[in-house]
């Protein structure tokens, strides 16, 4: 294949010398539009007037910024600065709109291409943006750089060292266009502006704008796909100037070769074919020749067409009666059997395709007749020729051969055809029957090829050999894979200016050359000609990376490592595959047309994006083809399936199965089948049925979650299924969402539902209209059944309800008793039953509150206290009852929370009881005082001694009036003293604390204490004493042991052994007890169990519990905390028995024990016979003689 190299184009600057000494030429300025195309880029179709669309930009070598601009559209305008306009509405119908832009200069008319190019941006469709293929400053283009070579001596021209090959460039490219091919850029662009341009074919001259060039960055564009078929190569001029100078390299010749691509299809010769075929013909005779031809580039895959017989008309009496040649189209006898007496004709249906049979397929017939049979064979008259031809000659007559025949003059079997079979694998030859039908002529068809190749002439140097650097940079070299041969395949040759000089040897490195896959790439070391030697796959690699070498020999000097990029070119050789196959999905028989079914997917492994991967999908048949045979159809871009026609019956047809085709090159490439089962589907066309329509049911009110009714339905789909499962709605009569309704576990059965409390008072009744409904829609237009419910809602005992439920008053602490507290009252919300409300206080903690149980007035009973442990920040509760007057009565409860204002009803009390302080110098000793009542009525105190105290002690209150500071101010004895001080509170409120003040012999703050004489007795009393206790407790150790002694001397038992009483048993072991005998407890029973009409119901209430005291720190205070517990006990409405309906009524009959009216108590035992102990036995001999002895 050709090399694809992109253009490295050098720009040699020559300064010109004057002839003159000291003058030289002025340079000159070329004027000028900045690029060779402006394309103007919008994101929508239709453009409004007055639309501002960018920028042209004239330079004319002057200072002026305005020019006179003129567009040959109408509807476009350019300002004096350039700046382009619509002046009417435009709608790109095409996509784009290409018109000229001119002005004049110097007398020149200069004229420059306009594109306005349509290009969506996503998620920005309501604003415009303009974007030009001007390349921004600084901005980083991916593009080959041809660097012109920086001169040593100023500008001058050069010879180039490389000579460019031929640009291979694909034919229909899918843009973006302008597509950029490769920068030009000199080496001294920083010296000096250098401007380029391209004329030629393609450029200046039509087809013009094909391709441009920016002048300022020199990046080469094409504007639109290329068509092999219509032009294959394009020759250009490129020109570099450099501004200002005025000087510019010669024009180089850019030959751009455009690639062929397989986009056109086999094209059969004529259709439909028709031939004959004798009856008597044999397997492999020939019958006819079909022909086709590609308009793809001869020689090549892309035209290489290969045919196949699909089906043959009619199949008897076997369906392969032909074969065809797959390469020449020749049709031949395949089988025995021909009888024109029964099948006069056959119609064969043939497939072409490219790409040796795997590319782009197209369809025709061949109608062969059956003849009478020819039983005699035409002979050549001569059986050998040898002939001369000259050379480079088409159509040139090389031999006439005739031929003698026995059969029928001019009929088939007697007229004649030729071929030539062997010896001409080129097709260099052609033979054609001349006029008379007996005679053959063979003529050339084609002249001899010969090899001509791209040469990339190294430099010839002027003073030996030496490096020099190369003017041009390589672009890449497309080859397309799958290449065919013969290999190796010589791909560009490499030729130094100075092989006649000196002997040069080529050489190549890297990835196909010498490094794995070794030996992809070779290069004869001797010509130069680089080759390829077998054929690529992009699939497996699309780039190679190699490094061309060119050494004298002999000399030691070489060129610098050439890179060298092949890039492989992608060719359409992969056909679509199905992900999967086949593929399932359903569809319900209900569906209307446009409804979607299920997606197919084929991937194909070509370049993604190109034609070769782009693949359509085409449903080839569909079985069964009933009731219409395009029941679905695909969308040939995503695979999605949809219903095409109406008409699906599960109960008819329940499976359709469609042969589906995906094919790339956008449904012209290859071809890859597949197949899509559908499985027809039940739809919902039974709507659910209520077993009964109405329903009148009873709730009792209060109740959540209560069952109202379940009701019953039938359905005649699939069971088990979306369409046969209900679901229910309740429509109408409940608008305040009271009732709620579920599908139960069956699925075929409505379950309705208090979803709230219902109130017999606001609504005593409710009408339900109810629907069902399946799980999924009906699939046809089916009435909805309905059931009407009518709930009436039963009255219940609602317990009063006071307001509010919990009610807060202020009141001081000290009312008086019997003072009227609050009103706190219930209303009872069963207005139609005339109930009576009474009160109970069910939790007063402290015991301090009653309530008049008719109107609920509450009263103080006792004495209240802020500083009582029952009230908790300055708040006391109490828990009040109203109870109505149902046979079962209903219990409401309210919380009356009474804030104690505080009253100066405590006294403050001095914290501490003892004291010790030495009686010599004695150190102050600092009381604390506390006072229960609030920060009003309490500091700042004060302080008096009270009585004796005064003579030997002080005392003052400290700084902050909270604290008493308690001085010795005599020399006491050792030992206790009390001393009286009297404290009083801001408002004069006092309270007597006695101190005992231990005063021991010390001095100062050093408190320390010696023995004192205990009751007036010394050491030796003590001792005395001591001794006395341990002489008792000898002489009781001694008694002790004596008694012991005694006991085990054998008396009378009190008990004879024989004496046996029920239920009293000796034990002399642990365990034993009740499980040694069997009680009969069910006397216990009797009473309410024997009347299963009469109950009881013990409720425990849900009120909270009071707090009780925690255990006191302090010893002393053990007696407030037993006093404060036991009333919070009493007063709990927690503990048991619960204030409920307790039934007494009944005690029982029938018992089996006697009256126990005669067992009386008296106030004194005296008139008791306790005598009659005696008599019964040693164990109450104690008992008889303690009650019955007298006075003893």
């Amino acid at each position: 294949m050709g090399a694809f190299w992109f253009v490295e184009l050098g720009v040699l600057i020559l300064f010109l010398q004057a002839f003159k000494p000291g003058l030289s030429e002025e340079s000159k300025c070329l004027p000028g539009f900045n690029s060779e195309m402006y394309i103007f880029k919008v994101e929508r179709n239709h453009l409004r007037s007055g639309r501002s669309l960018g920028k042209v930009v004239f330079d004319d070598c002057t200072s002026r910024t305005s020019f006179l601009f003129h567009s040959e559209d109408s509807r476009f305008k350019v300002d004096g600065d350039g700046t382009l306009k619509l002046k009417r509405g435009l709608t790109l119908h095409n996509g784009h709109k290409e018109f000229y832009v001119s002005t004049q200069s110097k007398g020149k008319k200069i004229t420059v291409p306009v594109r306005v190019l349509h290009k969506a941006r996503h998620g920005h469709h309501h604003n415009h943006h303009e974007m030009t293929t001007q390349p921004k400053p600084g901005e980083s283009l991916s593009l080959p750089v041809l660097n012109f070579p920086k001169s040593s001596g100023g500008l001058k021209r050069r010879k180039r060292d490389w000579v460019i090959p031929p640009i291979n460039f694909p034919e229909n490219g899918r843009g973006p266009f302008p597509k950029n091919m490769v920068q030009i850029k000199s080496s001294n662009d920083k010296e000096v502006k250098i401007q380029y341009s391209i004329t030629g074919t393609g450029a200046d001259l039509p087809p013009v704008g094909l391709f441009t060039v920016d002048k300022n960055s020199g990046i080469l564009y094409v504007t639109q796909p290329l068509d092999r078929e219509r032009k294959d190569q394009y020759i250009l001029l490129a020109h570099a100037v450099a501004v200002g100078a005025g000087i510019a390299e010669d024009p180089k010749e850019i030959i751009v070769k455009v690639i062929d691509m397989n986009d056109n299809k086999p094209v059969f010769t004529q259709d439909p074919f028709t031939g004959t075929v004798p009856e008597a013909s044999k397997p492999g005779d020939e019958v006819m020749q079909v022909t086709a031809t590609d308009a793809d580039e001869e020689g090549s895959a892309n035209s290489d067409v290969r045919y196949t017989i699909l089906s043959q008309e009619p199949p008897l009496p076997s369906p392969n009666m032909f074969v065809i040649n797959p390469v020449t189209g020749g049709i031949r006898v395949n089988a025995p059997g021909l009888d024109r007496e029964k099948f006069t004709k056959y119609t064969l249906a043939i497939q072409a395709a490219d790409m040796e049979g795997n590319g782009l397929t197209s369809f025709g017939k061949a109608i062969i007749t059956v003849t009478d049979s020819n039983d005699n064979a035409p002979q050549f008259v001569t059986p050998s020729y040898t002939v001369s031809v000259p050379e480079n000659k088409v159509d040139a007559l090389v031999v006439k051969m005739p031929v003698t025949d026995g059969d029928e003059p001019h009929s088939s079997a007697w007229a004649t055809t030729y071929k030539i079979v062997d010896g001409d694998p080129q097709g260099l030859f052609s033979v054609c029957t001349s006029p008379s039908k007996l005679e053959g002529t063979i003529m050339t068809v084609k002249p001899g090829a010969s090899l001509s190749l791209p040469v990339l002439n190294f430099p010839k140097s002027s003073g030996g050999l030496k490096r020099r650097k190369r003017d041009w940079v390589i672009p890449p070299i497309n080859i397309p894979e799958n290449g065919r041969g013969p290999f190796p395949k010589n791909m560009v040759q490499i030729k130094s200016s100075n092989d006649k000089e000196v002997k040069i040897q080529y050489s190549i490195t890297g990835t196909g050359a010498d490094l794995p896959p070794v030996g992809l790439f070779t290069v004869d070391k001797n010509s130069g000609i680089l080759y390829v030697t077998q054929s690529l796959d992009r699939e497996k690699k699309d780039q190679y990376i190699l490094l061309a070498h060119a050494v004298a020999v002999g000399a030691g000097i070489a060129e610098d490592p050439m890179e060298i990029i092949v890039k492989v070119i992608d060719m359409n050789d992969n056909k679509p595959v199905f992900t999967q196959d086949p593929f399932t999905g359903t569809v319900p028989e209900a569906s209307k047309p446009g409804d979607e079914v299920m997606q197919v997917t084929a991937t194909d492994a070509d370049e993604e994006g190109s034609a070769n991967s782009d693949v359509r999908y085409t449903i080839l048949s569909q079985e069964p083809p009933l009731p219409s045979p395009n029941m679905f159809v695909i969308n040939p871009v995503t695979g999605g399936i949809r219903v095409n026609a109406p008409g699906l019956d599960r109960e008819k047809f329940t499976k359709y199965t469609l042969a589906i085709q995906a094919a790339d090159m956008e449904g012209n490439g290859l071809t890859s089948f597949g197949k899509a089962i559908i499985t027809v589907t039940d739809s919902n066309d039974n709507a659910p049925q209520f077993v009964t329509p109405s329903y009148t049911v009873s709730v009792p009110e209060n109740k959540v979650d209560a069952l109202v009714v379940k009701m019953p339905v039938t359905d005649g789909d699939e069971p088990h299924s979306s369409a046969w499962a209900t679901t229910y709605k309740i429509v109408d009569g409940d608008p305040q969402g009271l009732f709620s309704v579920s599908t139960g576990p069956s699925k075929l059965e409505g379950i309705i539902t208090t979803a709230k409390p219902l109130d017999f008072e606001k609504n005593s009744k409710y009408t339900l209209l109810v629907t069902v409904q399946n799980e999924v829609p009906f699939a046809i237009s089916l009435p909805t059944s309905t059931a009407t419910v009518v709930v009436n809602v039963e009255d219940v005992n609602e317990a009063p309800v006071f307001t509010p439920v919990e009610k807060i008053i202020r009141k001081p602490e000290d009312l008086p008793v019997d003072s009227d507290l609050v009103l706190y009252t219930a209303t009872d919300p069963d207005t139609a039953r005339n109930q009576k409300v009474t009160y109970k206080i069910r939790n007063d903690p402290a015991g301090w509150l009653s309530i008049n149980k008719d109107t609920g007035l509450i009263k103080v009973k006792s004495l209240m206290d802020r500083e009582s442990t029952f009230v908790q920040d300055n708040k006391y509760s109490v828990i009040v009852l109203g109870i109505d007057n149902d046979e079962i009565p209903a219990t409401g409860t309210g919380t009356l929370i009474i804030e104690l204002e505080d009253v100066n009803d405590n006294a403050p009390t001095i914290d501490e009881s003892v004291i010790r302080v030495c009686n010599k110098e004695s150190s102050p000793q600092l009381l604390s005082v506390t006072d229960k009542d609030s920060a009003g009525f309490a500091a700042p105190y004060t302080v008096q001694l009270q009585g004796p105290s005064h003579s030997n002690w002080t005392a003052r209150m400290n700084d902050t009036k909270t604290g008493i500071i308690l001085t010795l101010k005599t020399v006491l004895d050792s030992g206790d003293y009390m001393v009286v001080l009297r404290v009083s509170d801001n408002q004069g409120l006092h309270h007597d604390s006695t101190i005992q003040a231990s005063v021991c012999d010390c001095k100062g703050a050093d408190v320390q204490c010696t023995d004192k004489a205990v009751a007036g007795f010394g050491i030796s009393s003590i001792l005395g004493i001591l001794g006395a206790v341990l002489l008792l407790l000898l002489l009781s150790l001694l008694l002790l042991m004596f008694l012991r002694k005694r006991g085990g001397e054998k008396k009378e038992p009190l008990l004879q052994e024989d004496d046996v009483r029920d239920n009293i048993y000796y034990y002399d072991e642990e365990g034993g007890g009740e499980d040694d005998q069997d009680f009969d407890l069910s006397v216990l029973h009797r009473g309410l169990d024997n009347r299963p009409d009469v109950f009881r119901n013990d409720i425990a209430p849900t009120m909270a519990r009071p707090e009780y005291r925690p255990r006191p720190a302090n010893p002393a205070d053990i007696g407030n905390f037993i006093d404060d517990n036991l009333k919070a006990a009493d007063n709990d409405p927690t503990a048991p028995p619960y204030d409920s309906l307790l039934v007494f009524d009944y005690e029982g009959g029938g018992s089996e024990a006697g009256s126990l009216s005669s067992l009386n108590s008296s106030n004194s035992g005296g008139d008791q016979d306790y005598d009659l102990l005696q008599e019964w036995g040693p164990r109450f001999k104690k008992l008889s003689d303690m009650y019955g002895g007298g006075e003893d």
